[in-house]
């Protein structure tokens, strides 16, 4: 490995962009990867093992790509639970996204700390109870540009659709790192 490069080749196969297109509530939506065992055991280094150099190495090699594709915009994460960036020392999605050097603002917080992977389909529907706009914060006129680290039924990214366009942004896009594979079609 160069002085550049963050993970091996073997490794670096793993990550190859999939370019993923799909849409949530009509705004168009790309994932770089499918939430795939690679995917997953490296996010959960990073999120569980609190290893901040790993975030990196997701959008890497995409990341010069990503940032022409999306310059001029705003990023707004998903919000995780306050608690949890609190004890890891970093929030994982600032942390991944950072590398496109895009202006970042906390425009959404989470009200209640729920994990989503513990709930069923139906209650992870519920996502946008626990969900609030941040005091303060204006976006009217400017380019937002949403992310998040999975896709998996699209719950939070609808919640935080609505709450973002009720503010009227320019314009709204969606950028996430891994989507799962059996929700890999448009809707």
């Amino acid at each position: 490995m160069g002085d550049d490069e963050l993970i091996c080749s073997r490794c670096y196969k793993a990550f190859t962009p999939r370019w993923i297109s799909f849409k949530v509530l009509g705004v168009p939506a790309l994932a770089l990867y499918h939430y795939d065992e690679a995917v997953r055991s490296m996010l959960y280094q990073l999120k569980g093992c609190f290893d901040i150099e790993l975030a990196g190495i997701f959008l890497n090699y995409a990341a010069p790509y990503l940032r022409t594709k999306y310059r001029g915009y705003t990023l707004i994460c998903a919000p995780s639970a306050e608690k949890k960036d609190a004890i890891r020392g970093f929030n994982h999605v600032e942390e991944i996204f950072r590398c496109l050097h895009l202006p970042m603002v906390k425009a959404i917080v989470k009200t209640d700390d729920i994990k989503q992977a513990d709930l069923n389909y139906r209650d992870r529907q519920k996502v946008g109870d626990y969900l609030a706009w941040r005091k303060g914060v204006k976006i009217q006129g400017e380019k937002i540009l949403l992310v998040d680290d999975v896709h998996t039924t699209g719950a939070t990214l609808k919640a935080c659709v609505k709450l973002i366009q009720k503010h009227q942004p320019k314009r709204l896009k969606i950028l996430v790192m891994s989507k799962t594979p059996e929700l890999s079609v448009a809707r």
